[in-house]
């Protein structure tokens, strides 16, 4: 007896598509079985009595139908075309025979529905089975098409059956087919259709997305708010054309998470997920373990950006941005394993610091290092994040013992010490004195250039010596050689921008409760809004930052060239992902804030000895009450000195040196521990034993912490292990460590606090405007004794030429001195006075450190 199925198509003439100019090979070439006007008219089934008759002709017609083909008593609906894409891959619907037993059709279309999916089946391969589509997607057809092969062998049994078997009937076939075929297909065509629902549905916003990515950009920041209290920029926020990688994984995961009831499908489904996921757990490893990214359809968690060719491209000059962007998360297809913010960043991490190593040491082969590495072998693993967090802290301790061993980070963390925050200021004194006519000029008016080259010749710079860009071709780098790393990528300057103005700028940049913003869902106006508050500011202060030469006023210290004095730093990579440009700014606002500090001493230095050291000033032939005066100018200029000093010793030993010995002992201890660390690692299942981690495999029981206390006792046990290397050799702690060491100085040296600045340059103004009062009071003295002023105008005739000379004008010269000096006295009582108040309102509302100065000052001026 001949084959239903193989010779279903013998005596049929198929419909022919001919191929176009550029045929696609994975079409078909055979459109569908002929439609019903080319098929032989049956015979009625009214006219057929015979209960096993008909029973017969409605399984042969099932034979066929199940293969996606009409029979003469079952045929497609009217509604299916398959020339329509959708159509095609859902399947066609049938409609049985109306005068077919009750009894029988009942069964029967049950079973047409397992044609009607074989058939979608069919169709999802013939539209998805391509390269594009991504691994992920083509792991699934190969899978289905796999089914479809024991599908097809099942259905040759079922014939075999029907033919040979006399007992055979209708309720067997479907007890078959529900016990061997049912569970499978019925899911395989659901993955399929929620595959081809979501494809469609993502076509029909292609052409959208400038508004679809500004949505995604929206909730990713309501996302990374709601989870860290942050924002992460690392992500790519664009949404994937069509169904694919982590899309279709979470589809599947969808399932398994409904049929957490239902055994059987649990099982199959995890098996298909794991099936299905090789390739995709394939490109994690490769990116967690060697920082590669194979992904030529684009479809994993990670997404390395193209930047253009050109070397002179900005983004290759600004080596943080670089790194920053070159890689990102994906927003889009996010399995459940992978929604923690935190593993994103973790798995982020691992690669970028893997590609940053590999950059630096010209190592692309880590079989070098002898590691015992044992990669991910499934998604739905207990060990899973465990495993990630080991590659994690593999990747922090290369680039850590990198750094510290290779580019001596603690020796060049020295030298920002000593350049921006003074620990030795010896040369900086030096410098000072030479310049200073230069600094308490106009910014506009002075030369750069001159001052540039004397700050290089004052510290001994010597940039020919060392060339930086080849930072990463030398074989060790001593602490000498890192110095000069720094001191190649330093220069001063002096910007428009003052000191002050650029502490304000800092500080109006408002916070404002991004949640409650993005709730009321004006997403747009709430940029703008921004935007345009950003453009006045900068505004605001290049006009405030910028006057010109003839508004200059020597008794305001903004606009002097120290106020705008600055240490302009370009580390080279990889030594500016750690020191990166915020934090250099940081640098920059206290080593400014300490140029002014020493300035304004060294100014009442000179004016101190010019009003105890100059012939006029100590003049022993002044009447009593001038004497008397001059000693009150020099008690007034020693209050003045005694207030710079504590105010310096405040901020040098305090502020920068206290907390820079507590930054320094981390730095020690991670030295320590780096020292205890071989370059390699391993990462294997006995290590796993050996932290007291035990794993049952393969379980989706077990990767769901079923257990609370479980999962309690694993937390406990991945915080026990992670201390203390877990967190100190990290990359991520040492910038953090970084960032609170300059923030706890800034906070503490005022320059975070609008209030405090603005009260202490006020005392750096009455300062200033008393020292130059001192320094124009010389030929005062001279006026104010006929002695005096006779031999200095025999000496210099033509500088008190006409002047003249008498009691009535030395009493008024007096009066008028006397006058003067009372007004600097109470003006910089009452201005210490408003200094040790407002200061002591905020030391004991928010810094209890400002507490210490408000003792010393007290102590010294306890009459203020």
């Amino acid at each position: 007896m001949t084959s239903f199925i193989s010779s279903q198509m013998g005596d049929i003439e198929q419909d022919i598509a001919l191929l176009s100019n550029q045929p696609n090979v994975l079409n078909t070439c055979v459109n569908q079985a002929p439609r019903g006007r080319n098929k032989t008219r049956p015979y009625p089934l009214s006219e057929l009595n015979d209960l096993k008759i008909q029973q017969g002709l409605i399984i042969k017609d099932l034979l066929f139908s199940l293969i996606g083909y009409e029979g003469c008593y079952i045929r497609y609906s009217e509604k299916f075309d398959p020339s329509d894409i959708n159509s095609k891959i859902r399947g066609p619907d049938f409609k049985i025979a109306k005068h077919l037993d009750i009894s029988l059709k009942c069964i029967t279309k049950k079973l047409v529905k397992f044609g009607k999916y074989y058939s979608g089946l069919n169709g999802f391969l013939e539209l998805y089975d391509r390269p594009e589509f991504g691994k992920v997607v083509q792991r699934l057809c190969f899978e289905i098409s796999e089914f479809l092969i024991s599908y097809q062998q099942v259905i040759k049994q079922i014939e075999d059956e029907f033919k040979f078997n006399s007992t055979f009937n209708l309720s067997i076939f479907e007890t078959i087919l529900i016990q061997k075929l049912s569970l499978k297909l019925s899911h395989f065509y659901d993955i399929v259709i929620s595959v081809h629902t979501e494809t469609i549905e993502r076509s029909k916003y292609k052409h959208q997305t400038s508004e679809s990515y500004f949505n995604n950009f929206i909730k990713s920041i309501q996302n990374d708010l709601k989870e860290t209290g942050s924002i992460d920029l690392a992500t790519d926020n664009v949404n994937f054309e069509f169904c694919k990688g982590g899309i279709l994984l979470k589809i599947i995961q969808d399932r398994i998470n409904a049929y957490q009831g239902d055994v059987i499908s649990l099982e199959f489904l995890t098996k298909i997920f794991d099936v299905v996921s090789v390739d995709y757990v394939s490109m994690l490893n490769n990116w967690v373990i060697n920082g590669e990214i194979d992904d030529s359809a684009e479809e994993f968690v990670i997404k390395m950006n193209k930047f253009p060719d050109n070397p002179d491209s900005p983004i290759y000059r600004n080596g943080e941005k670089y790194w920053d962007e070159l890689y990102v998360t994906r927003t889009d297809g996010v399995i459940d394993q992978f929604s923690s913010k935190d593993i994103q960043l973790k798995i982020l991490a691992t690669g970028k610091y893997l590609n940053i190593f590999k950059a630096c040491t010209g190592l692309y082969d880590f079989q070098q290092l002898n590691e015992t590495i044992q990669p991910i072998d499934r998604l739905y693993s207990q060990d899973l994040e465990w495993k990630i967090n080991e590659y994690y802290k593999r990747a922090n301790k290369l680039l850590m013992k990198l750094l510290f061993e290779g580019y001596q980070f603690s020796s060049l963390i020295d030298s920002f010490q000593n350049l921006f925050l003074f620990k030795d200021s010896s040369k900086i004194d030096v410098f000072l004195d030479k310049s200073f006519n230069d600094l308490r000029k106009n910014k506009h008016a002075i030369s750069t250039s001159r001052l540039a080259k004397l700050y290089d010749d004052t510290l001994q710079r010597k940039k020919d010596e060392f060339q930086v860009k080849d930072i990463n071709k030398q074989k060790s780098i001593s602490d000498d050689s890192i110095c000069d790393v720094l001191s190649y990528s330093l220069s001063l300057s002096v910007d428009f921008t003052n000191f002050y103005d650029l502490a304000e700028e800092i500080l109006n940049v408002k916070s404002f409760d991004a949640e409650e913003a993005f709730r009321n869902g004006q997403n747009s106006s709430i940029f703008k809004a921004l935007l345009n508050k950003s453009l006045e500011r900068d505004q605001m202060n290049s006009a405030a930052s910028n006057n010109l030469p003839s508004s200059y006023d020597p008794d305001h210290s903004d606009e002097y060239a120290i106020a705008g004095v600055n240490l302009d730093m370009d580390l080279p990579f990889p030594l500016n992902i750690i020191i990166g440009q915020n934090y250099v700014l940081e640098y920059q606002l206290i080593f400014k804030l300490q140029m002014i500090v020493k300035f304004i001493n060294k100014l009442i230095d000179n004016s101190w000895k010019e009003i105890n050291y100059s012939t006029v000033w100590k003049y022993p032939g002044f009447h009593p009450r001038i004497k008397k005066w001059i000693l009150r100018c020099r008690i007034l200029n020693n209050r003045m000195k005694d207030f710079m000093n504590d105010l310096q010793f405040y901020l040098n030993f305090d502020i920068i040196e206290t907390n820079f010995d507590t930054f320094k002992q981390t730095f020690k201890e991670i030295q320590r521990l780096l020292d205890e660390e071989k370059l390699g690692s391993n990462i294997d299942h006995q290590n796993i034993h050996n932290n007291g981690i035990g794993f049952k495999n393969g379980s989706l029981a077990n990767y769901n912490h079923n257990n609370l206390f479980d999962e309690k006792i694993l937390n406990h046990n991945q915080n026990f292990n992670d201390f203390p290397n877990g967190n100190l050799i990290n990359i991520d702690n040492l910038i953090n460590k970084l960032g609170s060491f300059l923030n706890n100085i800034l906070r503490d040296s005022f320059i975070t606090n609008k209030v405090l600045i603005d009260v202490l340059k006020n005392m750096f103004d009455l300062i200033i405007l008393y020292n130059h009062y001192l320094n124009r009071l010389k030929k005062s003295l001279i006026m104010s004794d006929k002695d005096l002023f006779h031999k200095f105008s025999q000496d210099y005739p033509e500088k008190f030429q006409n002047r003249v000379m008498d009691d009535e004008l030395i009493e008024a010269r007096f009066k008028n001195l006397d006058g003067m000096l009372n007004s600097h006295f109470e003006i910089f009582n009452d201005s210490l006075t408003e200094f040790i108040v407002t200061l002591k309102s905020h030391g004991n509302l928010e810094n209890q450190l400002f507490l210490i100065l408000i003792e010393r000052l007290e102590h010294c001026f306890p009459d203020h």
